[in-house]
């Protein structure tokens, strides 16, 4: 073990009933180099009838060392059938805290399954140093391969999980050199961290990445509880944001003044990408996602990587993907004034096991499962009809993509002002709008489509995913609303949504965030998706930065993901225009300075054109 774990192997070993006990080492994972050929030492004494107590009608095993070819163990807990023989097993890996993934055990067995939940290296019982996600692409491998030689094994493996359990799914076959599962459910979770997920389009991910570097794998446990003891708010205003770690309590992280040194898309980032490994997906894959995660429109581009990459046309069929109504790994629940904004009806609940169970029941044991899975590649949730719908490619090839345009005689600040979305171009001359964004008094975040919370009533308050009535940012001087006429009848929105936003600033640097909005008629403004876009990567180049000349209109892209909403008869189509979203997203100081160094700030005077030369506009993938 490293000097600074405080982890007694040896304790561990005996309590497992392991009697040998391999030398500490202390090595990163980039070092280790053969595979594990026979872990027979540790696979024969954890293997065998006598070795497993029994629980209420299964066996288990709560603390098996499983090594890895660098002779680190693993901590494994591991429920078995109460009737002897060999079953297929369902491998969960995560880093925080194998305990929390036990729920559903008892489903497991008496459907005939071992469920097999281990510790990450470096993480709770684990030994070893945490690397994340890199050290993944060698221990899951060498996972399944010690599974695979147990006497209650058949040979079959299936992994399951959402988040960075996705990633120890994914990485271990985009990027590993052993055995593979024999089929996967990566759930909630990109393919590429960059577009979106540590980042997003050049802004930094601020909340996600703060809480997970800065508590949740700050040691070997989590340390979530102290986030309580804070104000999270104020934590996060200090400046500089590479020292957000002396912040929260734990001192100097290696781990997050590394990532904070690399606020371009550099070397640090291509273990984050995966796309390169498509091909190596040969076995049965289903993608869970949700509308209002913060990946669905990387796992959609995932989707399509894998059947582009699939070497036959049976591969291919193999290829699965859900998107719900959603937020990351959960159903919607009430938001902060304790109220749903939104009720999708019981068609819209979420049940992960339920789909975890009939995807390994069909690819493990042929049994066609009654509901949930659907017949086609691609099963989404329709929003404002509420229903499920299946479909074959993505986009949908009957799209026809609509332009909105920006439209307003110069004072489109807040949803009392004149902004309007209209399907007629613009004229040749316009207004333009004009507001300040002011990086000490942000725009606050208000649900949206990303991957934080329901997890810690510490910050409930703060940030919270999800459908949310927008009115309340809307009264605000520094957003401007362009908002359409009710509409005459349903218009169904499926696909990519992206904003061409014409605008100026007076600082080198600035970000533009742009969000869709269903406004009801009870005029609450219900938020759809969201994007953001740095300036200095307006060029999509995010290797190489470029500060803007201040003053000067560029047209700047907005991806807003993806979406599936019928917005409904007598309801309108709205566009909001701002530049921050905080927390989310850092705030941009708008000085062109190293943005997680920089202590400066600049109030930046922010102008969007829309006239007939630079025609400000939504593209909405309507569907005919």
């Amino acid at each position: 073990m490293t000097a600074g774990d405080s982890f007694d192997r040896r304790r561990f070993m005996l309590a497992a009933g392991v009697a040998s006990v391999v030398g500490s080492q202390g090595h990163r994972m980039a070092q280790a180099t053969a595979p594990v050929a026979a872990p027979s030492g540790v696979a024969n004494k954890a293997s065998g009838e006598a070795t497993f107590g029994r629980v209420r009608g299964a066996r288990m095993r709560s603390l098996l060392p499983v090594p890895m070819r660098d002779s680190v163990h693993l901590s494994t807990t591991v429920f078995l059938p109460e009737a002897a023989g060999r079953y297929p097993a369902v491998l969960i890996r995560t880093p925080y805290g194998r305990l929390g993934q036990l729920d559903g055990w008892q489903e497991w067995t008496a459907a005939g399954y071992a469920l097999v939940v281990q510790d990450v290296r470096g993480r709770h019982d684990s030994e070893g140093e945490f690397q994340p996600f890199v050290q993944e692409a060698h221990d899951t491998p060498d996972t399944i391969a010690w599974i695979r030689q147990q006497d209650w094994s058949d040979g079959r493996v299936g992994m399951a999980g959402p988040s960075y359990l996705c990633w120890s799914q994914t990485m271990g076959v985009a990027r590993g050199d052993g055995p593979v599962p024999d089929i996967l459910i990566p759930t909630f979770a990109p393919c590429d961290a960059w577009p979106r997920g540590f980042v997003s389009h050049g802004a930094l991910s601020l909340f996600l990445t703060f809480w997970w570097y800065c508590f949740d794998t700050s040691s070997r446990v989590n340390n979530g509880i102290f986030k309580s003891m804070f104000d999270i708010g104020e934590v996060m205003r200090r400046l500089p944001l590479e020292t957000l770690d002396e912040s929260a309590g734990g001192g100097v992280s290696e781990a997050w003044r590394e990532h904070m040194a690399h606020p371009t898309r550099d070397d640090y980032w291509k273990p984050f990408d995966l796309s390169g490994g498509f091909d190596r997906f040969t076995m049965p894959t289903l993608q869970i996602g949700g509308w209002y995660d913060y990946y669905p429109a990387e796992q959609f581009k995932t989707w399509n990587g894998l059947i582009v990459a699939a070497k036959t046309p049976q591969i291919a069929r193999g290829h699965r993907i859900i998107i719900g109504p959603w937020g990351h790994n959960h159903g919607l629940e009430p938001t902060t004034d304790g109220r749903v904004a939104v009720d999708f009806g019981a068609d819209g609940k979420f049940y992960a096991r339920r789909l975890y169970r009939a995807w390994f029941d069909r690819q493990l044991k042929g049994i066609a499962p009654a509901d949930g899975l659907g017949d086609r590649p691609i099963r989404i949730f329709v929003m404002g009809i509420n229903k499920w719908r299946d479909e074959d490619e993505w986009p949908l090839a009957r799209t026809q993509y609509t332009n909105l345009y920006l439209q307003s005689s110069g004072h489109a600040n807040t949803q009392r002002g004149d902004g309007v979305l209209q399907a007629a171009a613009v004229p040749a001359e316009s207004s333009s709008d004009r507001y300040d964004y002011d990086p000490d008094k942000p725009m606050p975040t208000r649900g949206g489509n990303h991957s934080i919370g329901p997890w810690d009533d510490s910050y409930k308050r703060l940030i919270w995913c999800g459908p949310c009535d927008q009115s309340i940012n809307e009264g605000r001087q520094d957003m401007l609303v362009y908002t359409g006429a009710p509409l005459e009848s349903d218009l169904e929105v499926t696909g990519p949504v992206t904003v061409r936003l014409w605008a100026s600033s007076s600082a080198p640097d600035t970000d533009f965030v742009a969000r869709l909005i269903d406004v009801h008629p009870d005029d609450r403004a219900i938020n759809i998706t969201e994007g953001v876009v740095r300036a200095r990567f307006r060029s999509g180049d995010w290797a190489r930065p470029q500060l803007i000349p201040p003053g000067e209109a560029l047209e700047y892209t907005i991806d807003l993901q993806v979406t599936s909403n019928v917005f409904l008869t007598g309801h309108r189509i709205r566009l909001e225009i701002t530049s921050s979203s905080f927390p989310l997203w850092d705030r941009n100081l708008n000085t062109g300075e190293h943005p997680n160094r920089s202590t400066n700030m600049a109030v930046a005077r922010q102008t969007v054109f829309h006239d007939a030369a630079r025609p400000s506009r939504l593209i909405l993938p309507v569907i005919p």
